[in-house]
């Protein structure tokens, strides 16, 4: 199986970054995940502090400090072990070219120089080729009909939809498991 894999939210922890970095900028807390309620993180603030939340994910650094979500390095390199062709597939998420650079260089030092030559940086995830894309993102849209059957990775902000969805515990990947079958038969 052609398997996508996408970065923010799914491998790299973007809540825990977030919060590290708004902290760090601001003084102030962030919005606990467990209390977000939309995708794009600027929707669950006040719109008087949206362009400070934008500034601080276009600034050099933001990807690259994510950390890791737990258990996703060992489910990666279980499914390659399984024999499914693993790609990570992630938006170009901002107007900094620095940005993608970032994305690469986190993937570089989580999952190692395979699996960054591996990755696809697309505003439309919909051109994409793959059987599967694990996502968190709950209505991606595009040009296409994509070819994939998408997954949903478990966020507060994706619960109240009823559809597939998957985490990295050993229940959610579990779950991954059964429903992508196994890529040697």
């Amino acid at each position: 199986m052609l398997i996508l894999i996408d970065q923010d939210g799914v491998l790299a922890d973007f809540d825990r970054g977030f919060a590290h970095a708004w902290q760090a900028h601001t003084g102030k807390p962030a919005l606990a995940a467990t209390q977000r309620r939309h995708f794009h993180i600027g929707d669950d603030y006040p719109e008087e502090q949206r362009a400070q939340i934008t500034a601080l994910l276009q600034a050099p650094g933001f990807y690259r400090q994510l950390p890791l979500l737990p258990g996703a390095q060992a489910a990666i390199a279980d499914l390659r072990g399984r024999g499914h062709d693993v790609w990570i597939c992630t938006s170009d998420t901002g107007t900094q070219p620095q940005i993608l650079l970032d994305k690469l260089d986190w993937i570089s030092a989580h999952f190692g120089p395979d699996l960054r030559r591996r990755t696809i940086i697309s505003s439309d995830k919909t051109l994409i080729h793959g059987d599967w894309l694990i996502d968190d993102r709950p209505d991606i849209q595009g040009l296409c009909r994509p070819s994939w059957r998408h997954l949903l990775y478990d966020q507060a902000y994706n619960r109240h939809l009823d559809t597939d969805r998957i985490d990295w515990s050993s229940t959610g990947y579990a779950r991954l498991l059964t429903l992508i079958g196994d890529a040697s038969t």
